[in-house]
């Protein structure tokens, strides 16, 4: 059972997902070997370094989901958030903002559209009382031809290129890097230290300061919370746009990503890998970080790749990875004793 910030269940939870990755890793190589067109030697193919940018994007997606679960919110308008972004750094691609700034301007522009999604639902839920699972449903689904619309053929990597002189040779222990150098080392260890140091900071806040005290009472009693004086809209709103700019970070990310790039092999929808991420984290920050390691060392095997590109395969692990969350989603929510509704929200004593 996942509350926020801990698991309750103890450690048979963590043999059920330990369990699971193992199933995984077993099973798609399996797959791959018994019935798909999958040559063996891929395994002794140089690494290509992909596994930094999948990294970087499974743990943005992880803690756009878990920091509005701290404060009570089910962030399942993360695919939403994600397409937001894609869609804002497509259109600046489109622009004719120079090659050399478009990488920054739309990892920019793709956060601050993803946190303007998360503050939209925060806003219908406090403002019209229509529950969040209703509304990043439906506005997920509302970006999906928009996002469709404004895509654009991948930027070329150099886009995304810091000019140090030291990077520009090729890597004497990756000599089948398929990006960039510069793109891989650059921007994209920049990204995951930045993924890394936000969830060690938050996790901090959460555990040692006042703020983190209401984040947590929040979560965990919003009625009760709100009898205290707590000021449980904003702690939610914060929540929300923070988990959306990290959701829309990752979605301009996919717009300079090579084809190789694994994370753009995860089946659709590709935001709610998060939840993923957040699942097999047991709810929790450190959880998340190893969960998407671990799904990123996954995804760039071989045989996971053989299979994901399989529509009936990859739609399988889609159930088997995203869709218990519909089962762990009553623990998910607040228990403050009354009904719960997911197209009406319950907490109306705030407004």
């Amino acid at each position: 059972m996942l509350i926020p910030g801990r698991c309750r269940a103890g450690r048979w939870e963590i043999v059920a997902n330990l369990l699971l990755v193992i199933l995984l890793i077993a099973g798609t190589h399996a797959i791959a070997r018994g019935s798909l067109d999958f040559d063996p030697s891929a395994w002794t193919a140089p690494w290509t370094g992909d596994v930094v940018l999948v990294f970087a994007g499974l743990l943005f997606l992880g803690l756009g989901f878990l920091v509005p679960l701290h404060a009570g919110m089910l962030n399942l308008g993360i695919h939403a958030e994600f397409l937001a972004g894609f869609s804002v750094a497509a259109l600046i691609s489109r622009s004719g903002v120079g090659p050399g700034a478009q990488a920054g301007l739309g990892l920019v522009a793709g956060a601050a559209a993803g946190a303007v999604v998360g503050l939209a639902i925060a806003w219908l839920k406090h403002r019209f009382a229509i529950h969040e699972i209703l509304s990043g449903l439906l506005l997920g689904a509302a970006f999906v031809p928009l996002a469709r619309a404004l895509s654009v053929e991948t930027v070329t990597p150099p886009a995304l290129t810091i000019e140090l002189s030291g990077l520009a040779q090729p890597l004497g222990w990756a000599p089948g890097l398929t990006l960039p150098p510069n793109l891989v080392l650059a921007w994209g260890i920049l990204l995951l230290s930045l993924s890394i140091a936000l969830a060690l900071l938050f996790s901090h806040f959460a555990r040692a300061s006042v703020g983190g005290f209401e984040l947590r009472a929040s979560g965990s009693n919003p009625m009760a919370a709100v009898a205290t004086g707590m000021d449980v809209d904003g702690v939610q709103r914060a929540t929300m746009a923070i988990g959306g700019a990290c959701a829309g970070v990752t979605g301009a990310l996919q717009l300079w990503s090579s084809p190789a790039v694994a994370l753009e092999r995860w089946p659709f929808p590709l935001g709610f890998a998060g939840v993923a991420v957040a699942l097999l984290g047991l709810g929790s920050v450190r959880g998340a970080v190893l969960s998407s390691l671990v799904l990123a060392a996954w995804i760039n095997t071989p045989s996971a790749n053989a299979v994901l590109a399989e529509p009936g395969y990859g739609a399988a692990i889609t159930v088997l990875l995203v869709l218990p969350v519909l089962w762990v989603l009553p623990r998910l929510l607040p228990d403050a004793g009354a009904p719960r509704a997911i197209w009406r929200t319950r907490h109306r004593e705030s407004l």
